[in-house]
């Protein structure tokens, strides 16, 4: 029996057990030399006989097996990483069925998960990109003609070069021309999980001289893609409000909601483009409506006779708009509507062909540049970001606000904050909220933040402006339980509200629910107390209502009206908040407050110092 076994990236513990076991029983190894760290032959046991095929040819390889298995003796052959990639088993095993030798396969950690290590990244993130080309550049060794640079580049995902670094000039040149933008992330892994490991990051347009700067010739994975940012959507497979058949869904934290997508195409393709993207966009959990004009629309397809009403209703009702179209018929089409980028939805344009898919309205705020990310996910397009931030590699605040569920309060200083790094100032940070993960780039923490007079500040009391120009950031995390008679007028509810925030040192935009008994659904001052904040209004049953665990005040009044003894402190906590305001009243209203835990992530948005601010 002869073994091939994948001998890891480089580092001897990360053979697998299997290998390593079979190392110390083998008679005879066959071993890569100029690849396969010879740390692992310590391994073998004294009697083994030990060949370097480095200088080989596969007929005198091969010959080794033989003679091992004429002798009974148990032969390794043992490849770098994992030896179904680049380890020319193939005709190895070829020669071995001729002769009727059997053998097995002991697979490896390839030296492109060493180099994901190496790098902290993940290759598969959401919303950037779902798949991984694995592949080489063309020298002495060719390639087919479908599978040129040129031509995997279009797809626009994560790729990993093997065998590439003294080609890097002519790879460079053929992934810009297959639709790669110049500035995409890219990451040169020399010797990954070796003592001399290094790691050097770059950009597409770069990588040649990158390699030649640091001398990298040979022994090196090369990564390019935007999944090495970082700047992935959440998963759904630990979203609290995703269910699976492990995990019932839960409140979610520091998340932003399904959005409601509106996706119209004009022409036949378009159309069969739109439905792939609608069926696509709904899997992910995202509510979808599909229109088309009047001639196109069937098999549940909405028509629309005036594009300008569709737009217009689209504008009001959804978080999302995509145009399958030409960016002017989109652009003419918008234009009347657009007026705040911090309230407008997200526009995204995509030709029917899928090459390019551009955010064109509310890139980070309306998360316009993350769809757009899913969307060339989905369909294979490239998509085209030009918002200063990103093409220059800038920590966008706003996009990350957005994406931790943080209420932005003031727009100016935002403005102030990305202006400041772009031009690459430092700006200061403080927070009363745990962060974890690094700093982001430009920005400082504790004593390097004091001196800084652009800052960022991140609080539940939006009084706090510790720097001179201060954007407020604050985190919604409050639940809202209130209470009311009968037709109390919203702004007595709204009044009252204000005061308990105050009490309890709370920004109005960290409210992010209002939580009643089910007998007050048809309370209109509640209910429009709701769309004044921009909350949801949620209700609980008197039975939902007293089955909340804790410890709360109580009226026999109350029970004998609604029937639980307390409305308001127990619809706080309904939700699974931390009361933090118990019972406030006023005239004919009552108000508790409750905070549910937060965390804030920079996790995936630079490589930088740990961030501690506090």
């Amino acid at each position: 029996m002869i073994h091939f076994v994948g001998a890891g990236p480089g580092a001897p513990d990360l053979i697998t057990v299997r290998g390593a076991r079979l190392l110390k029983e083998a008679d005879v190894i066959i071993y890569a030399g100029s690849l396969v760290n010879p740390e692992l032959l310590e391994f073998r046991k004294p009697t083994c006989t030990v060949f370097d095929s480095a200088s080989m040819t596969l007929e005198e390889t091969v010959q080794v097996m033989r003679d091992a298995q004429e002798r009974g003796l148990a032969c390794v052959r043992l490849h770098t990483g994992d030896p179904s990639l680049y380890g020319a088993i193939a005709e190895q095993m070829t020669a071995l069925d001729a002769v009727g030798i059997d053998y097995d396969v002991v697979p490896g950690v390839s030296s492109l998960f060493g180099a994901a290590a190496a790098l902290k990244t993940e290759y598969t993130l959401p919303g950037v990109s779902q798949s991984l080309i694995v592949t080489r550049a063309a020298g002495r060794t060719p390639v087919p003609d479908r599978e040129r640079l040129s031509f995997l580049a279009a797809h626009g995902c994560t790729m990993a070069l093997f065998l590439s670094t003294g080609l890097l000039a002519k790879a460079q040149t053929e992934l810009l021309a297959g639709g790669y933008a110049p500035q995409t992330p890219a990451a040169i892994v020399y010797r990954a999980t070796w003592p001399d490991e290094a790691v050097y990051r770059c950009t597409v347009a770069t990588l040649a001289d990158c390699a030649k700067t640091h001398g990298i010739t040979k022994t090196a994975l090369v990564i390019v893609g935007d999944a090495l940012d970082g700047h992935g959507e959440r998963s759904k497979l630990y979203d609290p409000e995703f269910s699976h058949g492990y995990r019932a869904a839960h409140g979610a934290v520091n998340q932003q909601r399904t959005q409601s997508v509106s996706v119209v195409a004009f022409t036949a393709r378009g159309l069969s483009l739109a439905r792939q993207l609608a069926e696509g966009l709904a899997g992910q959990g995202h509510v979808v409506d599909l229109s088309a004009p009047m001639r196109l629309a069937t098999n549940g397809v909405s028509p629309f006779g005036n594009l300008s009403d569709w737009a217009r209703d689209a504008f009001s009702r959804s978080d999302a708009l995509i145009f399958v179209s030409a960016c002017g018929i989109a652009v003419r089409t918008i234009a009347p509507y657009a007026t705040d980028k911090f309230r407008d939805p997200a526009v995204i344009c995509i030709d029917e062909t899928a090459r390019f898919v551009t955010p064109l309205l509310s890139g980070h705020v309306g998360g316009a540049n993350a769809l757009a990310r899913t969307i060339a996910g989905l369909c294979g397009a490239q998509p085209v970001i030009t918002t200063a931030t990103d093409v220059n590699g800038v920590f966008a605040v706003d996009e990350w606000a957005a994406r931790q569920g943080l209420a932005l309060l003031d727009r100016v200083e935002a403005r102030h904050v990305a202006t400041a790094l772009l031009e690459g100032k430092t700006v200061g940070l403080t927070s009363t909220i745990p962060l974890e993960g690094p700093l982001p780039q430009g920005l400082a923490c504790g004593e390097e933040a004091d001196s800084c007079e652009v800052g960022i500040s991140i609080s539940l009391d939006a009084a706090l402006r510790p720097f001179a120009a201060t954007l407020r950031l604050v985190p919604r995390v409050a639940t809202v339980g209130i209470g009311c008679k009968r037709g109390t007028a919203v702004d007595e509810l709204e009044a009252a509200l204000e005061v308990a925030l105050s009490e309890a040192h709370l920004a109005r935009e960290a409210v992010r629910e209002l939580v009643t008994i089910d007998v007050k659904q048809d309370e209109l001052g509640i209910l429009e107390l709701g769309k004044r904040l921009g909350v949801p209004v949620r209700f609980q049953s008197a039975e939902q209502l007293a089955a909340v665990p804790g410890s709360f005040s109580s009226s026999a009044f109350v029970k004998e009206t609604v029937g639980v003894d307390n409305v308001c402190e127990r619809a706080a906590c309904a939700t699974g908040g931390t009361l933090v305001l118990g019972r406030r009243r006023f005239p004919g209203i009552t108000v508790a407050i409750a905070l549910h835990e937060t965390r804030l992530s920079f996790v995936g948005w630079s490589r930088d110092k740990e961030a501690q601010c506090g």
